[in-house]
């Protein structure tokens, strides 16, 4: 563990993210992490967050693009809007055509009136227009990496798996890493024309750099990263080509819900042995009609108990006998109560998973969740099925080894012990505050 200098000045220190439940609770962990070192933190994000944050004690911020803004303007719901976002090949150009391009001018507007009288910002890279404002202003700022892809994009040494039909990690090998190198190089290059609003507002901003991409390298700090994740997930020993300097903080155990158990889940616990647990996250709670009938089914015929994370969905009732489904619980006190967890690869339930020890069944849908996956499965700690095959002889064989595999979970175990046992917010908020310049630096 690094030692860490006191610190010596309350600071303003503005905290921006994007996205969902999954991209905004770490960062809530990260700002009362900021607030117990006696730190000023503002959170800037969508209006959808705004209870949430204040909920918790931090101090929000507008930051566009608002979800209100999107449902007004586009005339799709939440569901509807989550499902083109994770469509496996065109889920990026939905998300920055439709939820972000439109709203540009508005973005760095909100951010910027965000950081009057700040003294730092902190942004994550899927926020390719926070350095620009940061630039704009004069400002320091720092990026927090939550996803293991974000950082493989950069290297030859550990390369992403990009989606489910598309991995990259064989290239290096078939093309050695230099001339890798220069083929995704060209790759990105040749779709410039899709970041030209990013581009522009860069011209506009008097930083147009057409070596740097802004989506690539412009969305990491030049000051250095911190990596909200365990070194575990990058190939190891620790590629030597990340982008600059990335400290790994380690994984965030702050799930946003301090309410204890309900009384009806805590008697379900009780009255048998740990249960699978089924979650499809925040991001994909409406795909429930379409895997929890069948997963309720298989569970009947294995004769497992199973728990059902529905988010806004419900199952059809009566379950069957062992079976029970509730909204959401706190899964840093639900998971270590199970016997294993299947969920989508989402950064954060997935290390909430490891965290509990216990092994994981993944069905990876889009964005970094295909990615966190195959390095999961790298760990031996899980076990992963595209959504495609999550509903016949594939899921029900990975579902059973799941159940009985003793070796899968005696790795869960000890990948437990190896991971950070610190939440990692606190160990990133010490950084962050390290890093945090003299009033009178320069950017």
């Amino acid at each position: 563990m690094p030692s860490f200098a006191p610190v010596t000045a309350s600071r303003r220190i503005v905290l921006t993210t994007f996205g969902t439940h999954g991209d905004v609770v770490p960062f809530i962990g990260l700002a009362k992490q900021l607030q117990a070192l006696g730190h000023r933190p503002v959170l800037a994000t969508s209006d959808f967050f705004r209870d949430l944050v204040t909920e918790h004690g931090v101090e929000y911020a507008p930051a566009a693009p608002h979800h209100s803004q999107h449902e007004r303007d586009l005339g799709l719901s939440q569901a509807e809007r989550l499902q083109k976002a994770f469509h496996p090949l065109l889920g990026g150009k939905f998300v920055m055509e439709k939820l972000v391009y439109p709203y540009m001018d508005q973005i760095c507007a909100e951010l910027d009136a965000a950081c009057e009288g700040a003294d730092l910002l902190v942004a994550p890279p899927t926020t390719p227009w926070a350095h620009m404002v940061a630039h704009k202003r004069g400002l320091p700022w720092t990026s927090v990496i939550l996803q293991a892809l974000t950082l493989s994009l950069h290297s030859a040494q550990d390369p992403p798996v990009v989606s489910n039909a598309l991995s990259l990690r064989p290239w290096p090998r078939l093309l050695g890493e230099e001339r890798y190198r220069r083929w995704f190089r060209s790759l990105r290059n040749t779709g410039r024309g899709f970041i030209k609003p990013l581009d522009d507002k860069a011209r506009e901003y008097g930083m147009f750099d057409p070596a740097r991409n802004p989506i690539f390298e412009g969305c990491i700090s030049p000051r250095g990263s911190v990596a909200l994740m365990a070194p575990q997930m990058m190939r190891q020993p620790m590629p030597t080509d990340l982008p600059g300097a990335v400290a790994f903080a380690g994984f965030n155990f702050f799930d946003g819900n301090t309410a204890p158990l309900s009384d009806e889940l805590e008697a379900f616990l009780q009255a048998g042995p740990p249960p699978v647990l089924f979650s499809l996250g925040s991001s994909l709670w409406f795909q429930a009609a379409r895997f929890y009938p069948g997963w309720s089914q298989l569970c009947a015929r294995l004769g497992v108990r199973a728990i059902f994370l529905a988010g806004q969905n419900a199952l059809p009732t009566p379950l069957p006998p062992g079976q029970i489904t509730v909204p959401w619980a706190s899964v840093g006190a639900l998971f270590p109560r199970c016997h294993a967890v299947v969920n989508t690869a989402g950064c954060g339930i997935s290390s909430q998973v490891m965290h509990a020890g216990v092994p994981q069944l993944l069905v990876p849908f889009g964005m970094d969740q295909p990615d966190n996956a195959a390095r999961l499965v790298r760990l031996g700690a899980a076990l992963s099925v595209p959504p495609s095959k999550a509903r016949g002889k594939t899921f029900e064989r990975a579902l059973h080894r799941l159940i009985h595999d003793s070796a899968l979970h005696a790795r869960a175990r000890q990948l437990q012990q190896d991971i950070n046992p610190e939440c990692g917010t606190i160990t990133a908020a010490r950084l962050i505050a390290q890093s945090c310049p003299d009033r009178h630096e320069q950017q």
